[in-house]
């Protein structure tokens, strides 16, 4: 698996710049999340103006969100670009994007859930680590020790070890490799396109929300006989968030599903780790460096840092 560059560790007083290339922004948690930025990342934050547009499900038309997020890019001074909040339509920018001001100047993408795409984007098209982790809405709800990790994360330090406290181990065994961190849903969208990184030798940290067991099933379906998980060395599942039906006793469970579909690979696999979309507890993870998966402590160990 080839090396990605490293991005920038983010600088004291640097430039934030925020965008919303998926769904529209909810204001209130939006304002509430940017001051938390403003706390914990620097003062220094240029919301681009498309933040607050709508058109149907998106947050404006797709050149107005490519528009946003490229302005973003071309940024050389911004030492980070923060997305507002997941939803759905970042797969519809992918290839209008100019990923070579990325290319020149690294530096970390922020986001989550729908944002999986342009973490994705950033591997395959610019060869650029990223950042899985809180959106801005998210980042008002989140426990401060959250917030705080994002931010070590974005400065150069190495993230303190995750432990699954309350998670199955599927497979034991230790394995390291380079860490793919994303949306279930997301990244099976992205199956037969440029923009899926080559998992070959890879770590694979899958979160999802709303999706009935069912849908899960045929998501990890799909990606085992798509070929996706060829090569994989391990696997951890994060939160899966509102991901039942109406009765709490329906079974198969969305853990269930998991648990079932993954212990067919015959690697480790571990669940129940602390990132996705629980609005109090949400870890960052570096996307593109290097991890260890010790699977029977049911712990991932951060061996390098994010940026340089």
């Amino acid at each position: 698996m080839t090396d990605l560059t490293r991005p920038r560790a983010l600088a004291p007083g640097a430039r934030l710049r925020v965008v919303a290339p998926s769904g529209p922004v909810p204001h209130e948690r939006f304002e509430r999340g940017l001051r938390v930025v403003r706390r914990y990342l620097g003062r220094d934050v240029e919301v681009a103006g498309q933040v607050q547009a709508q058109e149907g499900f998106l947050a404006g038309s797709d050149r107005e969100r490519a528009a946003a997020l490229q302005a973003a890019l071309a940024d050389t001074d911004a030492g980070a670009i923060l997305c507002a909040r997941g939803g759905y339509g970042a797969t519809r920018l992918l290839p209008t994007l100019d990923p070579g001001p990325l290319r020149a100047v690294p530096r970390p993408l922020v986001g989550f859930s729908d944002v999986t795409a342009l973490l994705c984007w950033a591997w395959t098209q610019a060869g650029v680590a990223s950042v899985h982790g809180p959106v801005v809405t998210q980042l008002a709800t989140l426990a401060p020790q959250h917030v705080e990790r994002l931010a070590d994360l974005l400065r150069g330090e190495v993230p303190a070890p995750l432990c699954a406290e309350e998670g199955t181990c599927v497979h034991g065994g230790r394995v390291e490799g380079r860490l793919l961190a994303g949306n279930l849903e997301v990244l099976r969208s992205l199956v037969g396109t440029r923009f899926l990184p080559p998992l070959a030798g890879a770590i694979l940290a899958l979160e999802e929300v709303g999706e009935r067991p069912y849908r899960i099933d045929r998501a990890l379906t799909q990606m085992i006989q798509a070929g996706v998980f060829r090569g994989v060395r391990g696997v951890v599942v994060g939160q899966l968030t509102s991901c039942g039906g109406n009765d709490p006793n329906e079974r198969p469970t969305a853990r269930d599903v998991v648990v079932e579909r993954l212990q067919t690979l015959g690697i480790p696999v571990v669940t129940g780790f602390p990132f996705g979309h629980d609005p109090t507890e949400h870890a960052a993870l570096p996307v593109g460096t290097r991890v260890r998966l010790d699977a029977d402590d049911c712990t991932l160990t951060f061996l390098e840092p994010l940026t340089r």
